[in-house]
């Protein structure tokens, strides 16, 4: 899996200098508005929010969209979401790494628990198999403490990946940048 990779140019940092334009970011960010609803969110008049819209539209961060309808509104680009959030991408390769896991340990001890055990068989089936050269168990399995562990770490770590996730997804405001 190819790694994006955000280009943080001059440009971009001196847009990011501006407190007002951070605050658009965040607000974008909770849903995409227009730039009436902007103006009054940030008590500022129509031209200054412009004015600052048209900066995060030329450096990538925001976008402009024209729907045929009498309002434009503004949202984020993936590059302006990556900015407010870099942890999400690895939120999403921990949680496919831990559900990997998670699935094969729990095929491997359903393996374990479903394998016919030779040491409950009768003397004949015994003695039968050792004369063709198969491998004889005569002990019970060993208790699957790790594989029971392992389960247990990787589904905490799917649910705490998950819930961060849906954290995320939620109503409010976020904490971020």
């Amino acid at each position: 899996m190819a790694e994006e990779k955000i280009t943080l140019d001059k440009e971009v940092f001196k847009t990011l200098a501006s407190g007002t334009r951070i605050e658009i970011l965040k607000s974008l960010d909770r849903r995409r508005k227009t730039l009436s609803e902007l103006s009054k969110e940030l008590g500022m008049s129509v031209s200054t929010v412009k004015e600052h819209l048209d900066n995060l539209v030329r450096v990538g961060l925001i976008e402009q969209k024209d729907e045929g309808y009498k309002w434009k509104y503004y949202e984020l680009t993936k590059k302006g979401k990556s900015i407010l959030h870099p942890e999400d991408k690895k939120i999403w390769i921990l949680l496919g790494i831990s559900g990997i896991a998670f699935i094969g340990i729990a095929y491997d001890l359903f393996r374990i628990l479903h394998r016919p055990f030779l040491a409950a068989a009768p003397q004949t089936v015994l003695k039968e198999a050792g004369r063709y050269g198969a491998e004889v168990v005569s002990e019970a399995p060993y208790p699957p403490y790790l594989h029971i562990a392992g389960l247990l770490i990787f589904g905490l770590l799917i649910c705490v990946s998950f819930r961060h996730v849906l954290s995320k997804r939620g109503p409010g405001p976020k904490n971020s940048f």
